[in-house]
């Protein structure tokens, strides 16, 4: 299949063969390169590719000898190793003291094929050496046509770039630091786009949109209409920017690719979607889920984890309840409670029995919505928060609950005495609290700062009787790469939620042969003690620390490809076994022990000890 890149403006075919040629050339890594370690990948040029198309491309990384194939975790994409080469640097004395020891860099050339019928979205894609796998990059698969970036500078306005009629899937690289790129593109009038971009872990990228208007100072000067960077920081959110501009009338405009903070050099490439904001969504929504290491299928303590209907039985499939009659009580649904458009008045709140779903909207600034309940003296109550649209730091629920003489009871607000002695105060998305006397409730959803307010900050919230269950099973690593003949610990942090008393059972299925798994101890270091941690049993899990230790046969076949190992969990209350319940697949791989032997030997202090140990004894 033909190259299907469209050659940009001032890229010559001349210059693409030239390039093609080189990532073409099987050139073998030099002697000198150190190849101890795993697999560790930079970045990667380009960053995907159109459905049906056929091109090369370069990874960037270190440890990369003997790298076989590329893994990845969705079907559609297939990629052939060309060839591995050292990067030299343009002067090797120039090496940042920091870097000194560092393994090389090295470039595997690669030729991509994505298949016809694959389904645009994210992938991650893996380095497999025989050393083990790497960590993950995202591939995107996209629906546009693709444009790569010409390498002539355009990081003026007056220089921009020409490119193609849009929808378009443009590939460049902020190669150096406050490197900036200019793309002229035009557009007819009353038309809106929808521009996006994609990068790398590494990147802060920002898109800017000009018109060259010019101005008494300069005829070349381009008047900013629009700027986005990304619409907030949040842990599991993506950060990447996203612009929508309607344009007022026909003609030409600038789009602007820069680091936030001035961020370039060779591993922040990106990619550049511009199409029509009234297109569909082609599997990469954007604010949606930051693509990378697979994530905890149970997510508790998050403004953005999902609050439906279903919720009560989702908690109780993750505790031992005892069994319920033949005719017990069919599944709960929880009903959903709509705030929007009720009355201001606090005389006129709904009335709710729990649990409820609230559903609403701090629909301008100073909004409050409220809702009255009842209870009596030692009901044990949940208060959980979603934030489905804008999140914390835009938008900041603040739930506060009174008693019927307006008295405070409950704010989820977490106030801590730090080692300063200032007082903290974080909110939280979830609280839980025990009433020491009956009546009627009051709670109270606002805004924190009372200054905004609209249809970006809707909420949802769940009023529910507590269900003392497992929580989130915390697994850093998403890959494990085992020698065989040697044992590797993992390390397991367990919360207990609600007042959870009973045990957590761990154990990893579907490993692969000549590998097993036992239970350990593992000393943890002395830290001091909080000053005052408030009352952190409303607003904080309890957590148990476990570790698991896989050991790998002497004779463990070495793994060609990763293996898909599940964590599993089960609770274990006053004798009664719940459901296993899967909490991630943790990729695994078994390296050859005579990678091992080589490993041990690129390392001084490590060969030192060995030969310690197989020293024989004195005749004293």
């Amino acid at each position: 299949m033909a190259l299907s890149w469209k050659p940009a403006g001032l890229l010559s075919r001349g210059w693409i063969a030239t390039v093609l040629l080189v990532l073409l050339q099987p050139l073998p890594c030099p002697a000198e390169a150190d190849p101890s370690g795993p697999p560790e990948i930079l970045s990667l040029f380009p960053l995907g590719g159109r459905p049906g198309e056929e091109f090369q491309g370069v990874l960037r990384g270190r440890g990369l000898n003997g790298a076989r194939q590329l893994w990845f975790d969705w079907g559609g994409v297939r990629a052939t190793v060309l060839g591995l080469r050292n990067e030299q640097g343009p002067n090797p004395e120039e090496t940042p003291q920091s870097d000194e020891g560092a393994r090389p860099v090295q470039l595997l050339s690669l030729r991509f094929q994505v298949d016809p019928a694959a389904q645009p979205g994210p992938r991650s894609l893996r380095a497999i050496t025989p050393r083990g796998l790497s960590h993950p990059l995202t591939f995107h698969v996209h629906a546009e046509p693709g444009h790569l970036e010409s390498r002539s500078s355009h990081d003026l306005a007056s220089e921009a770039e020409p490119l193609p009629e849009w929808p378009l899937a443009v590939h460049g690289t902020i190669g150096r630091a406050a490197e900036v790129d200019y793309y002229a593109f035009s557009v007819a009038e009353g038309e809106r786009l929808r521009f996006e971009v994609r990068s790398l872990a590494l990147s802060d990228m920002a898109i800017s949109l000009y018109e060259p208007a010019g101005s008494w100072f300069s005829p070349h000067r381009a008047r900013r209409l629009a700027f986005s960077d990304e619409p907030v920081a949040y842990p599991e959110l993506s950060t990447e920017p996203v612009l929508r501009h309607r344009f007022g009338k026909a003609g030409r405009y600038l789009v602007r690719v820069s680091g936030f903070l001035g961020e370039g050099g060779p591993d922040h490439p990106y990619l550049l979607r511009i199409a029509g904001d009234s297109d569909e969504e082609n599997g990469e929504a954007s604010g949606g889920v930051l693509v990378g290491p697979v994530r905890d299928l149970w997510q508790e303590r998050s403004w953005t984890r999902e609050l439906r209907a279903d919720r009560m039985e989702a908690l109780r499939a993750r505790t031992a309840s005892p069994p319920r009659p033949p005719s017990g009580p069919v599944p709960e649904t929880i009903p959903v409670i709509e705030l929007d458009g009720a009355p201001d008045e606090a005389s006129k709140a709904k009335v709710v029995a729990l649990p409820s779903l609230l559903v609403g909207t701090i629909e301008h600034p100073g909004d409050i919505d409220r809702v009255r309940f009842a209870a009596k003296v030692g009901d044990r109550i949940a208060l959980e928060i979603e934030t489905p649209r804008a999140t914390v730091p835009v938008f900041n629920p603040y739930l506060k609950m009174v008693d019927a003489e307006g008295a405070e009871v409950l704010t989820n607000v977490h106030s801590i005495l730090n080692a300063n002695t200032e007082i903290e105060k974080q909110i939280r998305p979830k609280v839980i609290h025990s009433f020491p006397r009956a009546g009627e409730f009051t709670l109270e959803i606002q805004d924190i700062t009372a200054a905004f307010g609209g249809p970006s900050m809707a909420y949802r919230i769940l009023i529910r009787p507590q269900v003392p269950h497992m929580g989130r099973i915390h697994v850093e690593e998403d890959h494990l790469n085992l020698v065989a003949g040697t044992a590797t610990p993992l390390s397991l942090v367990t919360d207990q939620e609600e007042h959870y008393q009973g045990s957590i059972a761990l154990t990893l299925a579907e490993l692969p042969p000549g590998v097993t798994v036992v239970a350990a101890t593992q000393a943890e270091p002395d830290t001091p003690p909080a000053v005052n941690e408030g009352r952190k049993e409303r607003y904080v899990s309890r957590s148990r620390k476990a570790t698991l230790v896989l050991i790998a046969a002497d004779d463990a076949p070495a793994t060609q490809v990763p293996v898909a190992v599940k964590v599993m969990a089960q609770p274990v209350v006053e004798g009664r076994m719940g459901p296993m319940t899967p909490v991630k697949d943790l990729l695994l791989m078994v390296v050859a022990p005579v990678v091992a032997a080589a490993q041990s030997a690129s390392n001084p202090v490590e060969k030192t000890v060995a030969e310690r140990d197989n020293k024989p004894e004195s005749p004293d």
